[in-house]
């Protein structure tokens, strides 16, 4: 049941009785709820472990009482360069496919002042969350279902919005001689990004305690498309029968989907941070949960070929849309540094628990369709029964050279899955490495390697009875650059 469950949480859920077909996943909810974007160079760097540093714009997004560390305004501007290798087992089959993407990752300030002889300070700017970018391409010959089959035993039940019907591939009672033993292929095409508007304040309570606070503005766009083919390579299917459907001549099915989402959200954060002097800071962050919502877009195109002159009109019907909201769950962190002798050694910790996160229909938007409500219910029963807590956790260092006007950094991050039941790989393990380089008083350029390894049970299309899974293992490679100017 556990691999079952697992399986669920990719699979699309298709709204019989209603007409239309709409797509949520529980992805969806974990996509916005575990950031993957590098906000500037030296966070790339020190991972999660900057918790326990907490000194520059990028307490805003981390503990926002340590902008109270500032003694200088502070200006930061980042870009992102990331290359995205692929490898999809399906099948037995390994294919491998790269691709680029190139993004600010930050432009932000921070402001300084004193109130009442205590170090206060408000930052203002832009941050980018996470990164959804992302191509990936797969193919193998399938043996066991199609892609043909699935939708007609598992999609809607109404024959008239069923494509496997409309492309002359299944009876009015959608039953289908295509079962098996198709060459299948697709192309997957994700792109967009989640984006921070933050304002954060920090206030010095004594020499040796500061609290801070932050309020984000949330918004950002995800699409996905998927490219899908199954052919008949080995001639299994030359009888042509349209009138009883126990035979088919069908040469290929071309299945082209996309999911198309607006987000809109609001969240906040409270940080708390200690100092010994100049030798350890310890710091805790509450991030309350984001509350999002969405603006989704579910497409379909359907068109089926034959080795006769037969030709069946495609499924092409206007996409359905859909309004829903998200709820992410609270997030608590944690860090520590010491520094001694130009070297700070840093630690940082974030718990999430994932079977907090929840979808909701708009108050009053789908009273009269019981499906619908039935499926987010749905949906939030299969997240608090096969989701668990999540835990990021990290080591860091951060290394001023005695000699040069260069500063290096390294670190090693691990994001445990938030599946109760994981495949190998499937915790997400990074390493950065970075440097600065001081070029005046008051100004650094700061560089960022950072490799990622995690992997994911994706779905070709349903569950592990009812459908054909894949592999997908992804080793994303970021190159950052930030300017820093503090005067």
């Amino acid at each position: 049941m556990n691999m079952i469950k697992k399986v669920l949480l990719s699979a699309i859920f298709i709204l019989s009785g209603t007409g239309v077909a709409n797509a949520q996943y529980i992805e969806d909810a974990l996509r916005y709820s575990t950031p993957n974007g590098i906000s500037s160079a030296r966070v790339g760097a020190l991972g999660v472990a900057f918790n326990g540093i907490s000194d520059d714009f990028n307490a805003t997004n981390y503990n926002p009482a340590g902008l109270s560390l500032l003694a200088k305004t502070e200006l930061n501007i980042g870009l992102d360069f990331q290359h995205n290798p692929n490898e999809v087992n399906f099948l037995g089959n390994i294919s491998n496919f790269s691709s680029n993407n190139v993004n600010f990752s930050q432009i932000g300030m921070v402001f300084p002042f004193k109130a009442e002889n205590h170090n206060a300070a408000i930052s203002i700017g832009y941050i980018q969350e996470s990164n959804f970018s992302n191509k990936y391409d797969y193919s193998g010959f399938n043996s066991q279902n199609t892609y043909t089959d699935y939708q007609a035993q598992y999609g809607t039940r109404n024959y008239q919005d069923n494509w496997a019907y409309h492309v002359f591939l299944a009876s009015p009672n959608l039953k289908t001689p295509v079962k098996d033993s198709l060459q299948q292929s697709a192309y997957v095409d994700e792109s967009g990004g989640l984006h921070n508007f933050v304002v954060g304040g920090a206030f010095e309570i004594n020499p040796s305690l500061s609290v801070g606070a932050t309020l984000n503005y949330k918004w950002g766009h995800y699409k996905y498309t998927r490219a899908f083919t199954e052919s008949d390579t080995k001639n299994k299917y030359n009888t042509f029968d349209t009138l009883f459907f126990e035979k088919s001549n069908v040469s290929s099915v071309i299945v082209d989907e996309s999911i198309d989402q607006e987000v809109t959200g609001i969240s906040g954060s409270l940080g708390i941070i200690g100092k010994l002097s100049n030798f350890m800071r310890l710091g805790a962050t509450v991030k309350f949960p984001s509350y999002y919502s969405i603006k989704e877009d579910y497409g379909i195109y359907a068109e089926a070929k034959f080795k006769s002159s037969f030709e069946a009109n495609p499924y092409d019907p206007v996409p359905s849309a859909m309004d829903y909201h998200v709820t992410t769950p609270f997030i608590f962190s944690g860090g520590m540094s010491l520094y001694l002798l130009g070297l700070t050694v840093s630690a940082g910790i974030e718990y999430m628990d994932a079977t907090q996160v929840t979808f909701t229909a708009p108050d009053g938007t789908y009273t009269n369709f019981r499906e619908i409500n039935d499926h987010f219910n749905g949906l939030n029963r299969t997240i608090a029964s096969s989701l668990l807590g999540q835990v990021t956790w990290g080591l860091g260092f951060e290394y001023d050279l005695l000699v040069v006007p260069v500063v290096i950094r390294g670190s090693y991050q691990s994001i445990s899955s938030p599946y109760s039941d994981n495949i190998d790989g499937a915790n997400r393990q990074t390493i950065g490495f970075g440097a600065g380089l001081y070029v005046g008083d008051n100004v650094r350029i700061d560089g960022l390697y950072r490799w990622t390894s995690y992997s994911q049970l994706r779905t070709n299309y349903g569950t592990q009875e009812t459908g054909s899974l894949y592999i997908l293992k992804q080793t994303p490679s970021n190159i950052a650059v930030q300017l820093t100017y503090r005067y």
